[in-house]
């Protein structure tokens, strides 16, 4: 009977320490789980982080290239130019990842846009507008009896009245001349790359500001173009006076303190058609401001009548206070 009691209790005390270490197993076994899930949890957020800081500092590469290449085409309309294409823009990216200042002094953002400017076809009116140097050029006619015609027949991206207008596929017209035509279903200018050339804000009032201080009480019609041409931070302004009175009208070029840098051109009543009663005032549809070489300063585009009907184009850049171009121009509707 004893050692059934006994035996009893040591059955019980056994069952008891199994239990114990069951409970203990248990509470360990739990403990290396939850350790298992943490370092789980923890090295997906160690990927994360590093995937996210990795494609952070991707982005800030690629936005630095981008920045430096200033633009890429993304489409071509002549498919048969299409090994040039490749290359251009092989050529942009090798500039764009070169050294920022090269032995010549000029900056791989320069250097891109001049791979770009190398094709760069600008028209006025749909006539070729020769955009080399800042001068007063002749508009040129497209011979339609060359084989090179057919290489403006390309997308254009018209501006006018100083914002984007449209793109379009430019088309050659009827012969006009002889066997000379020009580029249809464009606008007033027209590129054939797609860059953003109006930069920044154009404003026109149609009083003085207040900044000039010149006398400009004798003119009766007034208009202010307020632009900030070279993108230094501070605006100049392009002014069109008109006194109807005496037939005598003109354009003015005053930089950001309102000081005349130059009368741009200018025409009087003797220098009207003598044949028609017809008046003729300069006025802001003689002016576009637009960035038309794609070096980031916006020049000064202006028309200059004549009296053989064919106008001839004035290009003026200012940078820095220094304004490039024909000035002084003294228009004339008479014929020759």
């Amino acid at each position: 009977m004893d050692e059934q009691k006994e035996k009893k209790v040591n059955d019980e005390f056994t069952k008891s320490e199994i239990e114990s270490r069951k409970i203990k197993i248990g509470t360990v076994g739990n403990f290396i789980y939850a350790a298992f899930l943490l370092l789980i949890v923890g090295t997906a957020l160690l990927i994360s982080f590093l995937i996210r800081m990795e494609r952070e500092n991707y982005d800030k590469q690629y936005n630095e290239l981008v920045s430096n290449m200033n633009y890429i085409p993304t489409e071509s309309t002549n498919t048969e130019n299409t090994d040039d294409k490749v290359q251009t823009i092989a050529n942009i990216i090798d500039s764009a990842i070169a050294d920022s200042n090269d032995s010549s002094g000029i900056t791989s953002k320069d250097s891109a846009k001049q791979v770009l400017n190398e094709k760069l076809v600008v028209l006025y009116d749909g006539l070729i507008l020769d955009t080399s140097k800042m001068d007063e050029v002749t508009l040129q006619y497209i011979d339609s009896t060359s084989d090179e015609k057919d290489k403006y027949v390309i997308t254009y991206y018209s501006y006018e009245n100083y914002s984007f207008q449209e793109s379009k596929l430019g088309t050659l017209s009827n012969k006009i001349v002889g066997n000379l035509v020009k580029i249809n279903n464009v606008g007033k200018i027209a590129i054939s790359e797609d860059y953003d050339a109006i930069p920044r804000d154009i404003k026109v009032i149609n009083t003085v500001p207040d900044v000039i201080t010149d006398d400009t009480k004798n003119y009766d019609s007034v208009k202010t173009i307020i632009v900030d041409l070279d993108g230094n931070g501070t605006e100049e302004y392009i002014l069109t006076l008109a006194n109807k009175s005496i037939g005598y009208s003109k354009i003015s070029l005053y930089d950001a303190k309102g000081s005349k840098v130059n009368d741009l051109a200018s025409i009087e009543k003797s220098k009207w058609k003598k044949d028609t009663n017809n008046e003729y005032y300069l006025s802001i549809s003689n002016i576009e401001v637009i960035d038309i070489d794609n070096d980031g300063i916006m020049e000064i585009v202006l028309e200059i009548p004549h009296g053989t009907g064919d106008s001839t184009v004035s290009l003026l850049k200012y940078n820095n206070g220094k304004l490039s171009g024909k000035t002084g121009i003294e228009c004339s509707l008479l014929s020759d």
